[in-house]
């Protein structure tokens, strides 16, 4: 009886943390999506699914469904291919390179506040020096207010948090390619392999668990990202940069809609939930191999 209580007492903390911060408040956030509750009275009214119904018929629903996939699939597509390319260049016996390797982290130690205000500078359409080098260099006439417009706002804060979030990758990523053992990189080269075709044939395949799981985790990070976007551009204009997390922050705590933002953040929620169990399979995967 005592090795059965044990480990259950010692448990319990744990697991009443897991309850209290992630459990809870998930049910409460369902509970709330079938209510509409009115900001100044506090007046609480069961709807039913109403608000789904709202949601799925609203043209913003789309749009930021839309935009927080484009967010996603860009960040983490450039995130690994800026990562991979940084970790092969650092592990190349190159002078100063304890030094890159030390600054390179500097972005991703940043916190997305302080980024974010210092991206707002740089993309000033007046002081930026962003607009400034490109006037010198001729490839623009006049400034671009590059958060100011619908067309390049979403894209200007993909290529920051690109910026911001790529170093974690390249850690990861030569953390794996210092442990290809160098008997198969001499033997491809002894074969003619060129440095293409190692990377090909011999890293690529030896990284692999490694790249699957970065991958995924930054996939999940990435849809789930709230600070950068917020501070940069407040999901506009027009938003054109909402994703889900900075529209049900909007919806909820600017709008004090909290059954319409209950629901976005259910279906935030099933999203990741689905990224999340394919991260749960490919490291388990990942593990065996």
């Amino acid at each position: 009886m005592k090795r059965k209580i044990i480990p259950i007492l010692f448990l319990i903390p744990s697991l009443s943390l897991i309850i209290g911060l992630f459990y809870y408040p998930l049910l409460q956030t369902l509970w709330l999506s079938f209510y509409h509750i009115e900001p100044r009275s506090g007046e609480v009214s069961f709807i039913g699914l109403e608000n789904y119904l709202r949601a799925l018929s609203d043209v913003t629903f789309y749009r930021v469904l839309i935009n927080s996939f484009i967010w996603t699939v860009l960040v983490v597509i450039f995130q690994f291919l800026v990562g991979f390319y940084t970790a092969l260049l650092l592990s190349q016996n190159l002078k100063f390179r304890s030094i890159a390797r030390a600054i390179i982290i500097l972005p991703w130690s940043m916190p997305g506040v302080i980024a974010g205000i210092l991206w707002i500078y740089l993309y000033d359409a007046l002081i930026g020096p962003i607009n400034w080098s490109l006037l010198q260099l001729g490839f623009i006439r006049k400034p671009i207010a590059w958060l100011g417009s619908p067309n390049t706002a979403l894209f200007s804060v993909i290529f920051t948090a690109i910026w911001k979030g790529f170093p974690f990758s390249t850690l990861m990523y030569l953390a794996a390619i210092q442990a290809v053992p160098n008997a198969l990189l001499e033997a491809a080269e002894i074969d003619g392999a060129g440095i293409f075709s190692k990377i090909r044939h011999v890293i690529i395949p030896s990284i692999s668990p490694v790249i699957k799981l970065t991958i995924m985790l930054t996939s999940i990070w990435t849809f789930n990202y709230f600070d950068l976007v917020w501070v940069m551009t407040h999901g506009g204009p027009i938003n054109s940069s909402h994703i889900f997390p900075t529209y049900v922050y909007q919806i909820a705590f600017e709008w004090f809609d909290f059954g319409m933002g209950s629901v976005y953040g259910i279906i935030d929620a099933a999203i990741l939930l689905v990224f999340s169990l394919i991260y749960i399979k490919v490291l388990g995967k990942g593990w065996v191999d």
